[in-house]
């Protein structure tokens, strides 16, 4: 098979399209055919070996995936060749045409999502759901602001917060990203890089807040963020994009009665597969009443994961960008 691998960390164009064998099923595993790649900023971390997990060189990358089991071993039960699954590895290994996964942590593709959307649907509407309804609290009516709202988990942020009957504000740094986020449900928008966020917050809000943040940025953005809350607000850390990981006051949480917390869904899925599982039972609930919007995704073959990497680090990516391995030319 084909595969994007990794000899050294560093930069993206220093991955290699190389053959290498096509793994087989080993016990409790399955082997599953990867239809679609979703490409996240923590791919670029792991192949700069600045990620919390380092796999051993070579590797290949890539946090998820979705396709169709080709093989099983013996002993797994409740699987079969044939179905549609989509899955997060730990250590990567999605940006290849097969990939091998301890069948456990496999979760099945409803036949109403497509491949495209179920390759983001674990880091992107996993984080957004898990970060909204376990960690949050959102109910329906409440105001949330998602920030880096035009990237991967911050538009479906956006779409699963609309869908819990939020008043969503999308926070990006260019209008490109703001019109995605729109399209997937923002109510109101504010533009950081050339608005003055607290300002054209607190004209959205009449001077109250907002009563859930979702941070993916980081930096000024999340001090902002933090400073536009109504009482009672809850914040919710999802990364840091920007590469400014903040510092809080713990007077703004004293004041206002704060709360500020992690999520982290890949630790969910790795160490909490009942949450994990009913987290994406309920985005499957949610996108049986409105389904979620899959365009906007841009769409490469496997040459193209160095240059998907590098847009990500550029931060000049709209929407999810999937890698389709059939693309290759």
């Amino acid at each position: 098979m084909l595969a994007a691998i990794c000899h050294q960390f560093g930069a993206p164009e220093d991955l290699k399209i190389e053959s290498v064998p096509t793994p087989t099923a080993g016990p409790g595993e399955a082997v599953v055919k990867i239809h679609a790649a979703g490409v996240n900023y923590a791919d670029l971390l792991m192949v700069a070996g600045t990620y919390q997990v380092k796999p051993p060189l070579p590797f290949i990358p890539g946090l998820e995936f979705a396709g169709v089991v080709t093989e099983l071993a013996p002993d797994v039960k409740g699987w079969r060749v044939g179905d549609r699954v989509m899955g997060a590895p730990l250590q990567g290994g999605s940006f290849a045409e097969y990939i091998r996964m301890p069948a456990e942590r496999l979760f099945r593709v409803p036949a109403e999502i497509s491949f495209d959307l179920a390759a983001g649907f674990l880091v992107g509407h996993g984080t957004a759901g898990f970060s909204l309804q376990n960690r949050a609290r959102l109910q329906r009516g409440e105001t949330v602001l998602i920030t880096g709202a035009g990237g991967g988990v911050g538009v479906a942020a956006v779409g699963v917060a609309k869908r819990m009957g939020a008043f969503v504000i999308a926070a990006a740094g260019s209008a490109d990203k703001l019109a995605v986020a729109t399209a997937h449900g923002a109510n109101a928008t504010v533009n950081y890089t050339t608005e003055d966020m607290r300002e054209k917050l607190k004209a959205i809000t009449s001077g109250r807040g907002v009563d859930v943040v979702l941070d993916v940025v980081g930096g000024a953005p999340f001090e902002a963020a933090l400073r536009s809350t109504a009482p009672w607000a809850r914040v919710v850390i999802v990364g840091f994009a920007s590469g400014d990981i903040p510092r809080i006051r713990a007077e703004y949480l004293l004041v206002k009665n704060l709360t500020v917390l992690g999520s982290g869904f890949g630790g969910a899925i790795a160490y909490y597969p009942a949450i994990a599982r009913e987290t994406i039972d309920a985005l499957f609930a949610l996108n049986k009443a409105e389904p979620f919007r899959s365009e906007g995704a841009t769409r490469l073959g496997l040459d193209g994961v160095p240059s998907a990497l590098r847009r990500i680090a550029n931060r000049d990516v709209a929407g999810k960008l999937v890698i389709k391995p059939e693309l290759l030319a």
